[in-house]
């Protein structure tokens, strides 16, 4: 996976640097339309999946966890029509794009709405989040947050003793990862940041891109089942959530589902992706500014 792919699946940039960086979200999206003949395919057979059949695969676990490229407005139309589709029950939809413990409750505008709740609207612009939310909030689930609080992270890149929250620290502990699984999460965030990302910034990224996907497995866990919106990044199977997830609830029926963009998808790639995801959704490329270009780093905003 090239910089620019994997840039737009990391939202620890997005939301610790937004004011030196502005949104990588807010590169143009040319195109909005699903591509038909794109497929959907199930990783460990190789076999190319209906929407339908995919549906039924999904109804079978407790939780499923739908990844995204942050700034392809066709991934989230995909999975606000998923989820409509998915109506066997009300699971509760998490989300990234809210601080855990925050919870929609609509009354007025959606937006409006979200914007109690806590929702930054430079972060996850509307322009392309907007359609997803008035989706879910058709579907009636209850939309609740589940990324780490900025606090946290501010402590952690401040070099603060002990910043790991009490309500992370066992968890965290449980689900230490493994040696090809940490090399495989710096390199992602070294490359995810062009190879511009400050030494100084490194251990301190990894461990709260650790503790942002503890954040999100603890609140799938509040509840029997649930719903997991978030970039692809956090939904992977070897250092992700479902990792988190299977170190600390191993009887929890877990399946992602990453949705990400057709750049020539053959089987080395399929290979690579077996120890990621269980099923990859392929849409059209969208039309984008090298998010490398510009790319600068300062201080945390406070």
């Amino acid at each position: 996976m090239t910089p620019i792919k994997i840039i737009y699946v990391f939202s620890v940039l997005i939301i610790l640097f937004s004011s030196t960086l502005g949104s990588p979200a807010v590169a143009q999206v040319l195109t909005k339309k699903v591509d038909p003949l794109r497929p959907i395919i199930e990783i460990k057979t190789q076999k190319t999946l209906t929407v339908e059949e995919l549906i039924e695969k999904l109804k079978r676990a407790n939780y499923t966890l739908l990844g995204e490229f942050h700034d392809n407005a066709s991934h989230h139309q995909l999975r606000g029509d998923l989820i409509l589709r998915l109506n066997q029950s009300k699971q509760t939809v998490v989300v990234e794009y809210l601080l855990a413990g925050k919870e929609v409750q609509f009354s007025g505008s959606t937006l409006e709405s979200l914007h109690t709740a806590g929702f930054n609207s430079k972060a996850w612009p509307w322009s392309i989040y907007g359609p997803l939310f008035e989706t879910l909030r058709i579907s009636q689930r209850p939309i609740v947050g589940s990324n780490l609080d900025r606090s946290i992270s501010k402590a952690i890149f401040s070099g603060a003793n002990n910043p790991i929250p009490s309500s992370l620290k066992v968890d965290y502990q449980k689900s230490s990862l493994s040696a090809p699984a940490m090399a495989a999460l710096e390199q992602d965030l070294i490359e995810g940041h062009c190879g511009k990302l400050p030494p100084a910034y490194l251990k301190p990224m990894m461990l709260v891109q650790r503790l942002t996907d503890i954040s999100m497995a603890r609140v799938l866990l509040e509840r029997s089942s649930g719903i997991l919106l978030a970039g692809n990044g956090h939904i992977r199977k070897d250092y992700g959530v479902p990792q988190v997830l299977k170190a600390v609830a191993p009887h929890q029926s877990v399946v992602n589902v990453a949705f990400t963009e057709d750049d020539g998808l053959d089987s080395k790639t399929v290979a690579n992706y077996r120890d990621r995801y269980d099923y990859v959704w392929l849409t059209k490329p969208i039309e984008r500014k090298d998010p490398c270009a510009d790319l600068q780093f300062g201080k945390p905003s406070s």
